[in-house]
């Protein structure tokens, strides 16, 4: 629209077979292949606007995103509330939606000096409750079995609404930029990162969940409220980032030197970034009784953000 005003929709809808990976139950025991077994199912759609005025330019973007009909497969040692066994625990129709707004801005305050703005809010989210089988060896005939068929289904896994570990779903940044005319520049720039959060456990938010593996019964105290308790999903610490930028060139007889250098995480702060919840206390008795020790030995893992880091670039052209 007046060339300063540009605007795009995109939109995609298809399907692709499954991965190799969540074909098998387990390809290290036997040819099982997951019962059922669909392709996955996704569509989505993009609205962009483009603004390029003099001195400005922005890109504001709208998107959602939605994949159906997914298939996942976990491998873990498990105390349930049906029994305990190493277990391949298969999650089919699963769906997960995306959806956000991102806005970008570069303002030229003078032909030196430019300051960037950029935000998203996004959301992420698990669109269904689906359905849980675990799987597990009965060449030990002797031992325990959970089923001696070798599988047992757990129903639909409470999961609908809850957050995916995708990143942070809030994220803002402020930055300015400096470039001299003699050829050397500096830029820094502060950002904000929020709403990160941990896979949860899908074999927890199964009815199997509540019940005590010696009695079949659920257990007294594992009423909706207490295990809904239990299970909240609560997101990471947020994190404030400052990172530099800087370089510098010289052109001498045709020959081109030029360096890059970087320094992220400025204040060399600890942060998580994700993670998930462990699935080996399968049932409420042992998970609520881990959780009271003050040192869980089954707690939720997490990994971590760099800490200050360093970046150096020389570069020589002739």
């Amino acid at each position: 629209l007046g060339g300063r005003h540009w605007w795009s929709l995109n939109g995609v809808i298809g399907r692709h077979a499954p991965l190799l990976k969540h074909v098998f139950v387990n390809p290290r025991e036997s040819h099982q292949q997951v019962p059922g077994l669909q392709s996955e199912y996704w569509s989505g759609l993009e609205f962009n606007y483009d603004l390029r005025m003099r001195g400005l330019k922005g890109r504001l973007t709208a998107y959602y995103t939605r994949m159906m009909d997914k298939t996942d497969i976990h491998f873990f040692f498990v105390d349930s509330g049906l029994g305990s066994d190493f277990v391949q625990e298969v999650v089919t129709g699963l769906d997960h939606l995306h959806m956000g707004v991102e806005l970008g801005l570069e303002y030229e305050i003078t032909s030196s000096l430019n300051a960037s703005a950029v935000m998203s809010l996004g959301k992420y989210r698990v669109g269904s409750d689906p359905l849980v089988t675990i799987n597990f060896d009965t060449a030990g005939l002797e031992d325990d079995l959970i089923n001696p068929e070798g599988s047992e289904a757990l129903g639909p896994a409470m999961l609908k609404d809850y957050h995916l570990s995708a990143g942070p779903q809030k994220a803002f940044s402020l930055g300015l930029e400096y470039r001299d005319p003699a050829y050397w520049w500096l830029g820094v720039t502060a950002n904000y990162l929020a709403g990160s959060y941990i896979s949860p456990s899908v074999l927890a938010r199964t009815g199997s969940f509540r019940l005590d593996p010696d009695s079949g019964l659920p257990f007294p105290g594992a009423n909706p409220e207490r295990v809904a308790k239990l299970l909240d999903q609560r997101p990471l610490q947020s994190v404030y980032l400052l990172n530099l930028t800087g370089g510098k060139s010289w052109l001498r007889k045709g020959v081109y030197l030029s360096f890059f250098a970087s320094i992220t995480n400025v204040f060399d702060l600890r942060y998580p970034t994700g993670g998930y919840e462990q699935s080996r206390n399968g049932n409420f008795g042992q998970w609520e009784q881990d959780l009271l020790s003050g040192s869980p030995s089954f707690g939720p893992k997490y990994w971590y953000g760099y800490g200050r880091s360093f970046f150096l670039n020389l570069a020589l052209a002739f």
